[in-house]
């Protein structure tokens, strides 16, 4: 067969190149694998990167909740029976103070003053507990919210105690306060556990967000 007829058959295909060899296959390749590999590798610090921030940030928003929440419980729940009771006294600093102050009302209302305290007061206290109980404090705070719990339950306790006492007082008697000393002493550590539990939460909080 004539040469010629071989171009004529072939439809006058373009003469084959050089294949290339196996070595620039290889590179290609690297080259290729290089550059998704470099693709993963910024997407997954980006991303990292992101949820990194969001745990923070995260975090940060757990401890800010969480001092709202106590704070808010504290000034409407705890100072605001203690305001109640002491019909608008400035808060007591000490122990000694405030036993002083629940005597002084005692002496002067006996079961009047507890019919008060029921009537106008009490209801904060006992809204206190199941608020703080409803909280959900990051995990190393934890133990600091349950101290507050456990101060709360310790006033509740003695108030119960209290008021029946007062509730008893025969009225032609006078209150006794050597009669009611334990009773005074229970509410007075209560409250004391309270302030001493809210400041270390406080402190806490002030550790993670500054």
């Amino acid at each position: 067969m004539d040469p010629n007829d071989l171009q004529r058959v072939g439809g006058g295909l373009p003469p084959l190149g050089p294949s290339p060899s196996l070595e620039d296959e290889e590179r290609a390749m690297r080259a290729g694998k290089g550059g998704l590999i470099g693709l993963i590798a910024a997407l997954v610090l980006v991303l990292g990167g992101g949820l990194a921030f969001f745990m923070l940030g995260g975090d940060d928003e757990a401890y800010e909740t969480l001092g709202q929440n106590v704070n808010g419980a504290k000034r409407d729940l705890f100072d605001g029976f203690w305001g109640c009771v002491f019909q608008g006294r400035e808060e007591v600093s000490n122990n000694e103070e405030l036993a002083a102050e629940l005597n002084e009302r005692a002496t002067r209302g006996g079961a009047r003053f507890a019919t008060y305290i029921r009537r106008e007061c009490l209801d904060r206290l006992e809204d206190l507990e199941p608020r703080l109980r409803a909280l959900i404090p990051p995990e190393d705070m934890v133990s600091n919210v349950n101290d507050l719990v456990a101060a709360v339950g310790v006033l509740r306790g003695g108030f119960s105690d209290y008021l029946a006492y007062l509730e008893a007082i025969d009225p032609e008697s006078r209150y006794d306060e050597d009669a009611a000393r334990d009773k005074v002493s229970t509410i007075a550590r209560g409250w004391y556990d309270f302030k001493r539990a809210h400041g270390e939460l406080n402190r806490g909080l002030r550790e993670h967000l500054h």
